[in-house]
């Protein structure tokens, strides 16, 4: 694959994430900041220290540029009741604040492909169930980001899939992001990505006719990595579609423990994910 990216939820957990997948020549190193503790709610925008905090530390170890940053644009968790993603203009407001104050405070770094992640969505009509990215937010987040950093539209694509009653549905939906130039992160529908493998497969096939970066996440881990990749057509199909380092794909895999009731970053768990990636690959190029 074309590189392993690690959301993280809080700075603390950088260093760690980071030399436990390592540094490689062709695989890129990405890191997701969430706010702290907020795995339970799916990941929330972190503050500007906890930013600080994450590129002090990389700096400190020398890992900085070597490292990609994506911070995360959430207000708040899943609703009570009701679909997520659908957000009150007051809520798009503090999206927008959050986004210029990270993007002004010149902690990212546009040469490590530093950036942002989010996801509105909206109904398709007032009466439908069909969830489609909002537009107009979509884009007006895009702007405000600017031509120089990465913007990728999160797990809310998920919903977008499950909910669009045919392939093309979603495919109209991924060209515009693509037109936006972002990229997309999903597990390819409700539930994991491996359950999803087949769908996924559909999806890569989108992305890596057009150069869009993709994002694969939702229980990606080391024990289901084959299975996933086999469901999505397999190493030598994904190798040939991607070009691997031309367009690539990248695996986003939590790699959390449930410790004393607070789901920690697992060091052990993103280390077995990086060597059976490095496994899987080497069996491939060994097979041609």
């Amino acid at each position: 694959m074309s590189g392993i990216e690690i959301p993280i939820f809080g700075p603390q957990h950088g260093v760690a994430a980071v030399r436990a997948i390592g540094i490689h020549p062709n695989f890129k190193t990405n890191l997701e900041l969430n706010r702290t503790w907020s795995y339970p709610l799916g990941g929330l925008t972190p503050s500007r220290w906890e930013l600080e905090e994450l590129k002090h530390s990389l700096g400190y170890t020398r890992l900085e540029k070597d490292v990609s940053v994506k911070v995360m644009i959430r207000p708040r968790g899943p609703p009570q009741s009701g679909e997520d993603f659908l957000y009150s203009d007051a809520e798009f407001e503090t999206m927008k604040s959050a986004l210029l104050m990270f993007k002004e405070s010149s902690l990212l770094n546009r040469e490590s492909n530093d950036g942002f992640v989010f996801g509105i969505l909206r109904r398709s009509s007032p009466e439908s169930q069909r969830l489609v990215v909002d537009r107009e937010r979509t884009a007006e987040l895009r702007r405000l980001a600017g031509p120089d950093f990465n913007c990728v539209f999160h797990r809310a694509f998920d919903l977008v899939v499950s909910t669009a009653g045919d392939d093309q549905g979603w495919k109209d939906e991924l060209a515009w992001l693509e037109a936006q130039k972002m990229g997309v992160l999903t597990s390819g529908g409700l539930g994991n990505a491996k359950d999803n493998a087949s769908v996924l497969g559909k999806i890569l096939n989108e992305t890596a006719r057009t150069g869009q970066q993709l994002v694969v996440g939702g229980g990606v881990r080391s024990q289901t990595l084959e299975s996933l990749l086999d469901g999505m057509g397999g190493l030598a199909r994904i190798y040939a579609l991607t070009s691997f380092k031309e367009v690539g794909m990248v695996l986003h895999s939590s790699c959390v423990r449930d410790v004393n009731g607070n789901m920690e970053f697992d060091a052990e768990e993103a280390a077995r994910l990086r060597v059976t990636l490095s496994e899987l690959c080497r069996t491939k190029e060994m097979a041609d």
